[in-house]
């Protein structure tokens, strides 16, 4: 019986965590950049931290290109009154390399 307790209660813990994980705006705001700039075959997504900045890994040959994009889309989500703020932030790993901010 204090299994099954145990059990409902996790359940329960769970559920509500998951409930209250939400994107910040600033995430929303960058995977809505990460969408418009995604077609650059060697740029794949790491993660989205909680400030909006993009963590990628791709090569050489297509990171400023790709910053340069999602500069673009951060310019629009400015001019649409939708991101008031800094510029995107955007940290490329190239593959083979330690990578760095660009």
């Amino acid at each position: 019986m204090g299994s099954i307790v145990l059990s409902l209660l996790i359940v329960v813990i769970t559920a509500v965590g998951c409930a209250t994980a939400r994107n910040t705006l600033a995430q929303d705001l960058a995977w809505e950049r990460w969408k418009a700039c995604d077609r650059f075959s060697t740029i794949a997504l790491d993660r989205i931290d909680l400030d909006g900045r993009l963590v990628v890994t791709g090569h050489e040959h297509e990171a400023a290109p790709f910053t340069s994009c999602v500069r673009a889309a951060a310019a629009d989500q400015s001019h649409r009154g939708v991101a008031p703020g800094p510029p995107a932030g955007v940290l490329v790993r190239l593959y083979g390399c330690q990578g760095g901010a660009m």
